[in-house]
């Protein structure tokens, strides 16, 4: 079981305008609660992302050599 702790967010009355616009099926906490989560799951992603462009980077000049011996090797045959 999830234990809940209840906090006061403030916020503004056109976002609370806007909530109850595009919310229909949920309460506010809940929908408020799954936005938090979707929104740490994109910044999780996000930087898996550019821990892997860093990892492509840091081994370009490897992949480049391998590639082209590949491409020669092509030729060869």
């Amino acid at each position: 079981m999830i234990t809940k702790t209840k906090k006061s967010v403030s916020l503004s009355n056109s976002l609370l305008e806007e909530l109850a616009s595009v919310n229909q099926n949920m309460n506010i906490s809940q929908f408020i609660e799954s936005a938090v989560i979707h929104y740490i799951n994109e910044l999780k992603r996000q930087e898996r992302i550019k821990n892997d462009i860093k990892i492509i980077n840091a081994n370009a000049e490897r992949f480049k050599k391998e590639a082209e011996e590949n491409l020669e090797f092509q030729d060869e045959s």
